[in-house]
């Protein structure tokens, strides 16, 4: 990204005035705690610039599986996708004596709960798709008449079929509300997931600001440990909802198919 894309970037802002802040809520002199401010900001700008990272940064592969335009998955992706930006970049300035051992790995760990991420909203994408041909009050409506014609059918080899007919709808309707249930788990693991992003990439700033003023670096170690952890967390619950909504999909068959392959060979 360019230097004056950078310089607009309201994550700049938002990281230098909670450096700052935080550095005068432990006691460091107003003029200094700005300063801290100002030294945060500088080294989102510095290392963002310095970097040159687009917002395609991540490439998807080639079988990933394709997220809707305009929908809420898309805006979720897009949310983590600019928290782990600006967690890299700040991993990236922490003084070496604190982090040396832990920088690499979170970002690591950022990168790869921002996969699944990626991963969970193209199976929120398909599950959408899917349940959108499941049309559920149409289904209930052609039960209703199936029924009224079993309650009328003098004729066993008649009532035989509709009773099989019955069945195949009694089905599409359960698997179209497991759809919608995956689907809700789907955007809901998303925001939550999307949200805690941002809160880790504030606890870094907060990290980061301290270790200019009062942290010592066996504590500040600690909290890295922290967000390290919270990051498996998220990764791991990532991985649950997505075996969550393969077994959802696999129950209708046809693209919930092809999606579960796709899925599992962009892992492989």
């Amino acid at each position: 990204m360019a230097l004056n894309d950078e310089v607009r970037d309201p994550w700049v802002y938002i990281l230098a005035g909670l450096g700052g802040g935080i550095a005068w809520a432990v006691g460091v002199p107003v003029a200094a705690a700005a300063g801290v401010g100002v030294a945060v900001g500088a080294a989102r700008v510095g290392f963002g610039a310095a970097l040159g990272r687009p917002s395609s940064r991540r490439p998807e592969t080639a079988s990933a599986l394709p997220i809707t335009e305009h929908s809420a998955e898309q805006d979720w992706l897009r949310r983590g996708d600019a928290a782990v930006d600006t967690f890299r970049d700040l991993a990236r300035s922490l003084p070496a004596g604190l982090a040396s051992s832990h920088s690499a790995s979170i970002a690591t760990q950022a990168d790869e709960t921002l996969a699944g991420m990626r991963r969970l909203a193209g199976q929120a994408s398909v599950t959408t798709k899917v349940a959108g041909r499941l049309h559920v009050p149409s289904l209930r409506s052609e039960r209703e008449r199936l029924r009224l014609q079993l309650d009328n059918a003098g004729d066993p080899d008649i009532a035989g079929e509709l009773e099989r007919s019955l069945g195949s709808i009694d089905e599409q309707v359960d698997i179209a509300q497991r759809l919608e249930r995956s689907r809700a788990t789907l955007l809901a693991r998303l925001e939550s997931s999307a949200l805690g992003l941002e809160r880790l990439v504030a606890q870094l700033a907060e990290i980061l600001a301290l270790s200019e003023s009062a942290t010592s670096p066996v504590e500040g170690a600690a909290q890295l440990e922290a967000l390290a952890d919270d990051l498996e967390g998220m990764r791991t619950g990532l991985a649950e909802a997505e075996q969550l909504s393969r077994r959802a999909l696999s129950a209708y068959g046809g693209e919930g198919s092809v999606g579960h392959e796709q899925a599992e060979d962009g892992k492989g």
